[in-house]
């Protein structure tokens, strides 16, 4: 089959679609208004001579415009766009229609370039261009080895971020550049020496050195770092090691056949301009040059459309996140699903719009096929040095961290020597020096950042290509990215914001958000959390409307709304809840103040007017308190008159103990002292006591028994576990040393000295209700001083 046969079926596949739907709009456009140059131009010299003859006279004109009587005037846009096609149509159709002319014309280009009507001159320039490029060869090779054995430290085997991954890969590149200009400079140096004298052969060394340096920065710049066949360690894209292989075999193989396609279309189509310059009509005319162009482009399409079908698998898992907890990975996996699809659809339509451009005469129409491939590797350049820069500050911070702990660590040892010396054999040893770790919490909402700002720039960047104005005001494509923009920062500020308080609460001693609370149905009264941690909940609260309001104030402007009335409408808004909500104003007010004295906090045990409770929760106009028993009280801050905190600073417990008459007061001083010192150094509770445990001698005479009280003090919340081991041990220790707790006793006297034995039932129901009564009317009175004394004995 010859090559004229050829090249006109692949015209036709191409531009056939094209033409069929230009014939259905052929028969609107006829309707369109056509416009007149040539009446409009003599128009405008008729009236301006008209004008001139009248400012001689001195007469003034004035131009009154008629209306218009054809109706409704047509969009020039949709005008523009029809006239546009119809001129591109036809373009192309002269174009497919010298297909019969291009063979014949390529070769009288080629006859006509050579100075004596043979071809040796061709043959001399591409040996010219490769012996320059076998020079360049020859110094890359010492080069190479001499950066291998200085450049050995910047191949980390086991990287550990991102970054370290990108330092490496974007290294390489760096390397792949350096040896492209090596190459090129020595092949312009050889081609300089052994010029062929002639501009066509010049030429022909340019392309092919050109082509070649292309080939170059495509296979090992960028082929070869993100596929990373030879250092799975380093691979950015989820391939296995097969798949990234094959990416980079046929990756390498598709760059050098459309390099070498692009390089002799080039080749021609400028050698064609010479000739058609320099007036010769023996030659390729621009409609066969607009073919070869047309026929490279769709070559370079055909084949990353076979490279995405071959590869179908490798380009669909490549941008799958490696982690299957990544954020959004169903989004995301579903998205790099779709990717190769989205390749091929993209790349049909590149081609139409370069036929259209073409045809249009417009500039770099072949930049919206290449588009996509720069943006996208420009993209990732520029994001991996953002991260290398990023990371190499935060390892500065981490160094200066390092030393700030180890300098803390090492006084913590000094103290520890110094307390070691002092105490000599009868110290109790500390616990280790406490380990300091650095937790860069904002390095992931950077990160983030940066790459949410790069993928809009780069969206923003191919629209323009694709020749969308998206700096013109309300333009959809705009106001889309900088809404989305606008969405990710706000998300990514507000998980910042939200990991940092966490850490802050969890340091503090709280309970984050999302975290475990204590255990339920305890006895309450614990030192709760500090005043940090109350606070930062707070704060967050703050944080989070702030951010949203930026964000939704962005978004509304990007939709077209005014967003001046907004805030004038909020601070009405504003005065009119001020005058109608003084109770909402109040709660919020005294809240405010209320945290300012630090009068309670988050985990604290309070109590209110009679109502009592552990502060669970803390919002900006009332706050809630769990009972130990479950019931929550949710109180605003405007109803506190007055509050009662147990948790604060120390808890003072006393404990009675009732014992017999006979019972040696002295010695359960002794004993109770000797306790406490013991209990000081309880694995459990020792560490809880402020105060040891000690007698305070007789509290209470009843009739049964003598009352001796103890006391110690202890940290708040720990009392009551406190007290269990205090009474087990007092227990144990009054029943080794033989003292004896009293029982309740009542007395019952009977008249004239009656025998028991000899007491009817009667009598012996009327003893026991006697005695009942006593006894029912002791605890009364108990329970009503512990109430009187707003004791916690009842918990």
């Amino acid at each position: 089959m010859s090559p004229k046969i050829i090249s006109q079926f692949i015209i036709s596949l191409i531009v056939g679609a094209l033409l069929f739907f230009a014939n259905s709009v052929e028969s609107s456009a006829q309707f369109l208004p056509s416009t007149s140059t040539v009446t409009s131009e003599s128009a405008e010299t008729d009236f301006q001579s008209l004008v001139d003859t009248a400012n001689k006279k001195g007469v003034t004109i004035v131009v009154i415009e008629p209306e218009s009587k054809t109706g409704p005037k047509v969009d020039e846009d949709d005008s523009m766009g029809a006239e546009n096609f119809l001129k591109a149509r036809k373009r192309l159709a002269e174009i497919v229609s010298s297909a019969p002319t291009l063979w014949t014309n390529i070769k009288a280009t080629v006859q006509n370039a050579s100075p004596d009507g043979g071809t040796f001159w061709i043959y001399r320039s591409v040996a010219t261009a490769l012996v320059g490029l076998f020079l360049g060869w020859l110094i890359n090779r010492p080069l190479s080895r001499w950066v291998r054995e200085h450049f050995r430290f910047m191949y980390n085997p086991e990287p550990k971020t991102t970054a370290d991954k990108a330092q490496y890969l974007l290294f390489r590149a760096l390397l792949a550049l350096v040896y492209v200009v090596v190459f090129f400079f020595a092949a312009m140096a050889v081609a300089v020496v052994f010029d062929p004298v002639i501009e066509p052969g010049r030429r022909i060394v340019f392309e092919i050195v050109a082509g070649y340096a292309a080939y170059r920065v495509l296979r090992y710049g960028v082929a070869w770092n993100l596929s990373a066949h030879d250092v799975p360690t380093h691979r950015l894209l989820n391939l296995n090691d097969d798949q990234a292989w094959s990416f980079y075999r046929d990756w390498y193989w598709i760059v050098a056949l459309g390099a070498t396609n692009v390089a002799v279309s080039r080749f021609l189509n400028f050698t064609a301009e010479d000739q058609r310059a320099a007036g010769l009509t023996n030659t390729l005319t621009p409609e066969n040059v607009g073919l070869i162009q047309i026929i490279s482009a769709a070559f370079v399409v055909l084949l990353l459309i076979l490279y995405t079908i071959k590869n179908w698998k490798a380009c669909a898992q490549a941008l799958v996140p490696h982690s299957p907890h990544a954020w959004m990975v169903r989004a995301r996996t579903t998205l790099a699903r779709l990717a190769p699809l989205l390749g091929i659809i993209y790349g049909i339509g590149a081609l139409i719009t370069f036929l259209f451009k073409l045809a249009l005469d417009q500039p770099a129409p072949g930049l919206v096929i290449a588009a996509p491939f720069l943006i996208s590797y420009a993209a990732l350049v520029v994001y991996g040095i953002v991260i290398i820069v990023i990371q190499a500050l935060y390892n500065r911070r981490t160094r200066r961290f390092e030393e700030l702990a180890a300098a803390e660590i090492a006084k913590q040892e000094a103290e520890q020597e110094l307390v070691d010396a002092e105490a000599g054999e009868e110290m109790v040893r500390s616990p280790d020096p406490v380990q300091f770790e650095y937790q860069p919490m904002f390095r992931g909402f950077f990160e983030g950042s940066a790459l949410a700002i790069i993928l809009a720039v780069s969206i923003g960047e191919l629209g323009r290509i694709w020749g969308i104005d998206v700096a013109a005001r309300n333009n959809l494509l705009a106001s889309s990215i900088d809404i989305l923009l606008a969405t990710a920062l706000c998300w990514l500020g507000y998980d910042a914001v939200t990991r940092w308080i966490n850490k802050r609460i969890e340091e503090e001693g709280g309970v984050p958000e999302g975290g475990e609370a204590e255990e339920l149905g305890g006895e309450g009264g614990g030192a709760g959390a500090t005043r940090m941690a109350t606070l930062l909940p707070i704060f967050r609260y703050v944080v989070v409307i702030i951010l949203f309001s930026i964000a939704v104030m962005i978004i509304l402007s990007e939709l077209g709304f005014d967003i001046g009335p907004i805030f004038a409408g909020a601070g009405v808004v504003g005065i009119a809840v001020g005058f109608g909500a003084q109770t909402l104003i109040r709660d919020i007010f005294s809240g405010a103040f209320f945290l300012l004295d630090d009068a309670f906090r988050k985990g604290e045990y309070v109590e209110i007017e009679g109502i009592k409770g552990t502060v669970e929760k803390i919002s900006i106009r009332s706050f809630q308190l769990r009972h130990h028993l479950g019931a929550l009280h949710t109180i605003p801050f405007g109803e506190i008159k007055q509050l009662t905190n147990y948790s604060r600073d120390w808890v003072m417990m006393k404990l009675p103990l009732r014992v017999t008459y006979d019972t040696d007061v002295e010695k359960v001083r002794k004993l109770v002292k000797k306790l406490g010192q013991s209990l000081l150094e309880h694995p459990q509770v020792g560490h809880t006591f402020m105060q040891p445990l000690k007698s305070q001698g007789v509290y209470k005479m009843e009739d049964s028994a003598m009352i001796i009280r103890v006391k110690f003090m202890t940290k708040p919340g720990e009392q009551f576990v406190t007290r269990k081991v205090v009474y087990e041990s007092i227990q144990d220790l009054f029943a080794r040393e033989g003292i004896k707790f009293a029982h309740k006793e009542v007395t019952v006297r009977l008249a004239d000295e009656k025998d028991p034995d000899e007491l009817t039932e009667e009598e012996k129901k009327a003893v026991t209700s006697a005695a009942r009564s006593v006894i029912d009317a002791e605890e009364e009175a108990r329970l009503a001083a512990a109430g009187a004394g707003k004791s916690d004995s009842d918990r």
